[in-house]
């Protein structure tokens, strides 16, 4: 069973985030899915445009799960993603990056009540349904 995510990060987590793409996509697990993020940065300083761009990358996913970082909670567009994600109706979920730094829960998350875990992809799958 195929799930679509998108992922919601900052730009100073690319690295980790490229690491969690490539566990989720290796784990030998029941459940896959289809990464829906954006790969590369809108060449734009129009921010309805980005809005528009990004709408269309959450619509295409059924859940969205939120990377946190140090410094994620500080992000307007992270804010932005997640309360867009349960307006069209996805699933949303929060993921701890690090283990050994203190990564606060973005507003929205707690807003909205996600469920924020560590990072373990089994128990990622199983909160995604």
């Amino acid at each position: 069973m195929v799930k679509h995510a998108f992922l919601s990060f900052v730009e100073e987590d690319l690295g980790t985030v490229r690491m969690f793409r490539g566990q989720a996509k290796n784990k030998n697990s029941l459940l896959s899915f289809d990464d829906y993020s954006v790969k590369v940065p809108y060449n734009s300083t129009d921010a309805a445009y980005i809005r528009t761009q990004i709408t269309s990358k959450i619509r295409a996913a059924s859940v969205t799960i939120c990377l946190i970082g140090p410094t994620t909670y500080t992000s307007q567009w992270v804010d932005w993603e997640i309360r867009k994600s349960a307006e069209v109706g996805n699933k949303i979920i929060g993921v701890r990056l690090y283990s050994d730094r203190a990564c606060p829960t973005p507003k929205a998350l707690t807003d909205l009540r996600a469920p924020v875990l560590d990072w373990d992809i089994d128990a990622i799958v199983r909160a995604i349904g």
